[in-house]
């Protein structure tokens, strides 16, 4: 008699796992219950056979070398191919605690390993009846969406397909519940966060690929970076070729936190890039907080909704100058003093520099906890002599400065900041540099 819970229908399960005995055993017993079974030995045949073979569930190791199971599920979830396909995350006791990044991540189940049979069996036909189920309602809606006609249908989906480019957080902040409310001139003004991130040395990058590659490229990286900013309570004004404009109606911890965030994920990203074959890539961001203006401008055929302010403009030059330290975020004093507890962040003081059209100077700060953690730790340990030195810069004793500066470096020692200085106080004390030095084009003076 066949079993009841054997499948009617053929359904396929995918198995990811770097270690063969947990494939063999996995294979074995899904194959003697009726299942089709691909296996795959790491992240990127997963990702592959994911896509080609549209399998109804994939079982996935979440101790993968390489590109792990949290990022693996991460990349299927941001493919349209792949993204409703229920995950079951597999995982060792000692990785329980991980339960809620791998949900985050995207998968829909967990199996503690060694994998109990039974278990094992409940958890696949369950979700593959789930998946087939989804499947009918999805093919059910969307007959039912062809018969809808009418002009009422045809508004209600374009007011749901303008959605995509006009946030649902900018018309809160109009006050308007659609798009089809607003109008030329509505505008208001707020106290926000804006947060400006580049790709660094985007253009050289760019000349070395198709339309198509760029294209490709820009979209998988803002697909990573801007869930970063929506769990923050963020959202995006605008894209400005690999730019990206974020506002923060929360304040300056919303944005900071994103910032932090983004930063930090970019090596899993370049991880992922190195696997097929890219190369890495580096951002650079800045954060500042003030007043800014919401509003819509054009023409009454053609509008589109925009910030004005020039706290905007500075977050934006703020930006440009973690080019110029070598840093990957820096924030302006009023980030910190606007954090309940800048504490809570690794901070530096890094330069005091004048604003054109303003007459009060800026004091900007290094935040550096999602650099690398050998990094972090040693700015961290030489922040204090650091920004000494800083500080006796701008009072004008150059001496001192240069002396608190060249107690910082040692070997396998790598801060371009320190560098700076050394080079600022050397070009005004006219030293010449080292044996084995290289001079740098280092301005005395910046305006942002």
């Amino acid at each position: 008699m066949q079993d009841k819970e054997t499948p009617e229908h053929p359904v396929t399960i995918l198995v990811a796992d770097d270690e063969e005995e947990n494939l063999i055993v996995c294979q074995a017993l899904l194959n003697a219950w009726g299942y089709t079974v691909i296996s795959a030995r790491n992240a990127g045949d997963c990702i592959r056979d994911a896509a080609a073979r549209s399998p109804d569930v994939i079982l996935l190791d979440a101790e993968m070398p390489g590109m792990d199971g949290l990022e693996t599920a991460r990349v299927l979830g941001g493919n349209e191919v792949t993204r409703n396909i229920p995950i079951v995350m597999m995982m060792s006791p000692n990785d329980l605690g991980d339960r809620l990044l791998a949900l985050r991540a995207g998968a829909t189940d967990f199996l503690m390993k060694p994998v109990d049979p039974g278990t094992l069996k409940a958890k696949v036909i369950s979700l593959a009846r789930m998946k087939a189920y989804n499947e009918q309602m999805r093919r059910a809606q969307e007959g039912l969406a062809a018969e809808v006609a009418g002009t009422r249908g045809e508004l209600e989906a374009a007011i749901a397909s303008f959605s995509r480019f006009v946030p649902r957080e900018f018309l809160g902040c109009l006050g308007r519940k659609s798009i089809a409310d607003v109008t030329l001139g509505d505008h208001v003004e707020s106290e926000m966060a804006i947060l400006f991130a580049d790709i660094r040395d985007f253009t050289s990058l760019s000349e070395r690929m198709t339309p198509k590659e760029n294209f490709d490229f820009l979209n998988s990286y803002l697909r990573r970076m801007n869930p970063f900013i929506w769990e923050n309570r963020g959202f995006i004004d605008k894209y400005v070729g690999d730019g990206i404009i974020a506002l923060f109606p929360g304040g300056a911890g919303d944005a900071l936190a994103a910032g932090v965030a983004m930063i930090a994920h970019i090596p899993v990203y370049n991880a992922q890039r190195k696997s097929v074959g890219y190369e890495p890539i580096r951002i650079g961001i800045g954060v500042h907080t003030g007043a800014v203006m919401l509003g819509v401008i054009g023409h009454e055929r053609f509008m589109q909704g925009t910030v004005i302010s020039d706290a905007v403009n500075l977050a934006s030059r703020l930006e440009t100058l973690t080019k110029d330290f070598g840093v990957s975020l820096i924030v302006s004093s009023n980030v910190l003093f606007n954090l309940k507890d800048p504490n809570a962040y690794n901070y530096r003081f890094l330069d005091k520099l004048k604003v054109r059209g303003k007459a009060e100077a800026v004091s900007v700060y290094e935040v550096f906890d999602g650099d690398p953690s050998q990094q972090v730790e040693q700015k961290r340990r030489t922040r204090e002599v650091f920004e000494r030195g800083v500080y006796e810069f701008h009072g004008g004793d150059f001496i001192k400065s240069f002396a608190h500066f060249n107690s910082i470096r040692g070997p396998g020692f790598s801060d371009k900041p320190v560098e700076i200085y050394r080079r600022r106080c050397m070009r005004i004390m006219q030293i010449e540099p080292e044996g084995g030095e290289v001079d740098m084009e280092i301005p005395l003076e910046r305006n942002l």
